[in-house]
């Protein structure tokens, strides 16, 4: 076994041991087991450099191929760190049970073999132990919201996975290959063709993206706190590196990349939009999820891998800072409404959500600047549009802070300090990858900060979204929505 297939195997292994401290009765020792697989995979992580290898050293053609290079390293460096922040954090969090735990190295595990598989079967298999462990950890809590949630989630995301392992079935039909090197190589069928419209319906829905988003808000605002962090900062980065693997190896028809670009715009402003009206903190920044994997999708329908690779692992930071940050103050305060939550009295977490706010707002010198400028780079229109999503996803972040700045003063110890790591990460990271500073970050900051004035003064955003109630017509709703932009793709990718 070679080093890179390693970083899959040992949180694997660390979930087996951690798991059997439960019938050794030596659920003490849990922790450590958690730790040791969370942090271990780093050993390798720094010891490989780029590459790629067959697992048991079998013929490519039969093997599972593995790999590290310009794309997925990237993505592997962001999940490790953000892996790292979400298991300080759950130690504490879930101190009286270690089931959560051996979950929560399985995701790990699931993440970092989708990242680094070559072929699409094994490529599935991974997304589907990080997607299945999820599911459980939605519904953790056992509350009746939570495992609706949960119920809904593993619902869509099963129908997006039978369509997409039937995709991999015709792709394997027609060329003899799982392997995506070799199956370039291959004529291009127009059966293939259509194989590759329904995988990408299918990981449009699993990465949330517009209009096919509805399990994400539930399962992320109802999850427990550091669930919700690696959801949204790590779990749907796995479909959306399925689209950036398929975009690479096969190609896509004019039209459907048309489609893509108009979807990934419309997630952008359907979700800032939610966000000016959402008062609850977590579905907040679920919906600002939804906007911002309309950025990772804007990558690939342009064709522009490495500026949705750059943006997927700024979201992974600046996201599951967030969101680790929010759970400090649900925990706390034992309410999720922006109201009744305060940072004020804790100078760290003040600093770490006013950092993150600046970096997903794609201001300098934080990690989203660079990414966003990646992303502008292959924009071959609408370049006034991604201003006007950026202005809005600052209003948004504005408001956040706005409520935040006011209300009791309380101190949160050492909880704070995953979101601290995950603030520190997003300016070490917009340093190193080349991001500096523009005019126009100071116009879209001021024009946030003025507009969110107007706005409020308006009265605008006192507009309160009605009341709901999650209920299985729900899940038929997504399905039926699922179903017209699959129809949609197959037509789009015939010409």
């Amino acid at each position: 076994m070679g080093l890179i297939a390693v970083l899959v195997a040992l949180p694997l292994l660390f979930a087996f041991l951690t798991a059997l401290t439960i019938p050794l009765r030596m659920e003490k020792y849990a922790r450590y087991f958690f730790l040791a697989g969370a942090l271990f995979p780093w050993l390798v992580y720094l010891l490989i450099g780029e590459g790629s290898e067959v697992v048991g050293g079998w013929p490519k053609i039969g093997g599972i191929e593995v790999a590290l290079d310009t794309y997925n390293s990237l993505l592997v460096f962001g999940e490790l760190i953000l892996f790292s922040a979400v298991a300080l954090y759950s130690i504490d969090y879930f101190k009286k049970d270690v089931k959560p735990l051996v979950l929560l190295l399985l995701v790990h595990a699931g993440l970092l073999g989708a990242f680094i598989s070559r072929d699409l079967f094994n490529f599935y298999i991974f997304m589907e132990i990080a997607s299945v462990s999820a599911f459980s950890l939605v519904g953790f809590s056992g509350g009746k919201e939570a495992l609706k949630a949960a119920y809904k989630y593993l619902m869509l995301s099963l129908l997006a996975s039978y369509f997409f392992v039937f995709s991999i079935g015709i792709i394997y039909l027609k060329t003899g290959y799982l392997n995506l090197e070799l199956i370039s190589q291959s004529p291009l069928y127009p059966e293939v063709e259509v194989a590759v419209a329904v995988a990408f319906t299918s990981l449009l829905l699993k990465a949330g993206i517009f209009p096919l988003h509805t399990w994400l808000p539930d399962a992320h605002a109802n999850a427990p706190s550091p669930v919700s962090a690696l959801l949204s900062g790590a779990v749907v980065k796995a479909p959306a590196y399925g689209m950036v693997l398929l975009s690479l190896y096969l190609p896509l028809q004019e039209n459907v990349k048309n489609a893509l670009i108009v979807l990934a715009f419309s997630s952008m402003f359907f979700g800032v939009g939610v966000m000016l009206l959402e008062r609850d903190i977590k579905r907040f920044l679920a919906y600002s999820t939804v906007s911002q994997m309309g950025y990772v999708l804007l990558g690939i329908a342009t064709l522009n891998p490495m500026g949705a690779v750059y943006y997927a692992f700024a979201h992974m930071l600046f996201k599951g800072g967030l969101f680790l940050a929010a759970g400090v103050l649900v925990d706390k305060f034992k309410t999720r409404k922006l109201e009744k939550l305060s940072y004020r009295g804790d100078p760290i977490l003040m600093v770490s959500i006013l950092t993150l706010s600046l970096a997903i707002g794609g201001i300098w010198p934080f990690v989203g600047s660079p990414a966003k400028a990646a992303l502008l780079k292959g924009l071959p229109y609408g370049k006034e549009l991604f201003y006007v999503a950026g202005l809005g996803t600052l209003i948004s972040f504005t408001k956040l802070n706005y409520y935040l700045m006011r209300g009791k003063r309380r101190r949160y110890g050492f909880t704070v300090l995953p979101s601290l790591i995950m603030a520190l990460a997003a300016l070490f990271a917009g340093i190193s990858l080349g991001g500096s500073p523009k005019a126009m970050d100071a116009c879209l900051l001021l024009g946030g900060v003025v507009l969110f004035l107007l706005l409020k003064a308006s009265g605008l955003l006192g507009v309160k979204l009605p009341k709901r109630e999650m209920t299985p017509k729900e899940v038929n709703i997504g399905a039926a929505l699922f179903s017209l932009f699959l129809l949609l793709l197959l037509y789009l990718s015939q010409g």
